[in-house]
């Protein structure tokens, strides 16, 4: 089996940021853009109150799923710094961190999200008449946020580790 991988600490720095950073765009992207594919999978067969209910949960999608980008950010540095130190204890203990800490956030945020839903879509003023069915669709969201939490925790360390086709 073929991987890609890069040396960051040799060669040409801009190069090497520049196809380092592409593929972790590109992945926030996908990420940001999963509440959209609902929303248009639930226009075409759901109605317009799903639609409307769906629709407002896109805040609070996108502030979780910061969030992780963000925890995922840090564990990002935190390896590549070590590995770059040639320190592979303090890589392993990073990780081996960084991987308890990625699923505990997301078991807290999962207990959050589904105890808080309905009460934080009061706060944003959603419509009465779509908070059932955008509390019912945050709380089934909710469900995956620890695999997401451990996907972003796998994608940065093996982009910090220079595997910049991702995770296999």
């Amino acid at each position: 089996m073929s991987r890609t991988s890069m040396d960051m600490t040799r060669g040409s720095l801009k190069k090497q940021i520049l196809f380092f950073s592409i593929p972790l765009m590109l992945s926030n992207l996908l990420q940001v853009l999963f509440n959209m594919s609902d929303i248009a999978v639930i226009g075409q067969f759901a109605g317009a109150m799903s639609l409307g209910a769906v629709g407002s949960t896109t805040t609070l999608i996108s502030m979780y799923t910061g969030f992780l980008i963000g925890l995922s950010g840090g564990i990002n540095v935190l390896t590549a710094l070590y590995i770059g130190a040639r320190n592979r204890k303090s890589v392993s203990e990073t990780v081996h961190s960084a991987f308890l800490v990625s699923l505990a956030v997301g078991l807290i945020l999962l207990i959050l999200g589904v105890s808080t839903s309905r009460g934080v879509l009061v706060l944003l003023n959603t419509k009465e008449e779509l908070i059932d069915k955008a509390a019912l669709y945050i709380r089934i969201y909710f469900l995956g946020i620890p695999a997401l939490a451990l996907y972003n925790f796998g994608n940065a360390v093996f982009s910090a580790a220079g595997d910049i086709r991702g995770v296999r």
